[in-house]
């Protein structure tokens, strides 16, 4: 199997609320990283802290979640246990100005996922799949945000970030 369509299995294993949308979001992630420079660090430091002042943080919540691909998503509850906002926002910074994931193996691998949908703990149909695909294509497959469904289940707050930047900062792994 295919990294990606295991990165996939288990994340639907562990959210199993996600969406067609959520499943994009991932496969982007996975190849395209945080999908944009950041041009302005100081400015995504006061994002971060905004963000940072409205969680709270959570020693019992993992740290770490591989998305393959050599990157990871860095849970912003457990790290505010441990790190300054400064810290987590320069890996984050350092991992979108340096990462350039390949546009035709993001397409390869969102064919995998259409390709293998009855292979995968999906809680969504076909037809539900393949209409949020259309969508996603008439828009240019742009970055996107997870779901309402799965911001209300999870309440997701993290950074896309190199697993080696990561292991840098002596994150448990």
């Amino acid at each position: 199997m295919e990294e990606i369509l295991e990165i996939l299995k288990t994340h639907l294993e562990k959210y199993p609320e996600m969406t067609p949308q959520d499943c994009f979001k991932l496969i982007y992630q996975n190849e395209l990283g945080p999908g944009h420079l950041v041009r302005d660090e100081k400015e995504s430091l006061e994002l971060l802290k905004k963000e940072w002042d409205s969680i709270e943080a959570d020693e019992s919540e993992e740290l770490i979640e591989p998305l393959g691909n050599n990157l990871c998503r860095l849970n912003l509850k457990k790290a505010k246990c441990r790190y300054t906002p400064e810290e987590i926002n320069d890996i984050f910074v350092r991992t979108a100005n340096i990462h350039r994931g390949r546009m035709g193996q993001f397409m390869h691998n969102m064919k995998l996922l259409k390709h293998n949908l009855e292979n995968l703990p999906v809680n969504f149909t076909y037809d539900e799949f393949i209409e949020f695909q259309e969508m996603y294509r008439g828009r240019g497959y742009p970055a996107l945000h997870h779901s309402p469904r799965y911001k209300e289940a999870y309440d997701p707050h993290y950074r896309v970030v190199y697993t080696g930047f990561a292991e840098s900062l002596d994150l448990d792994c």
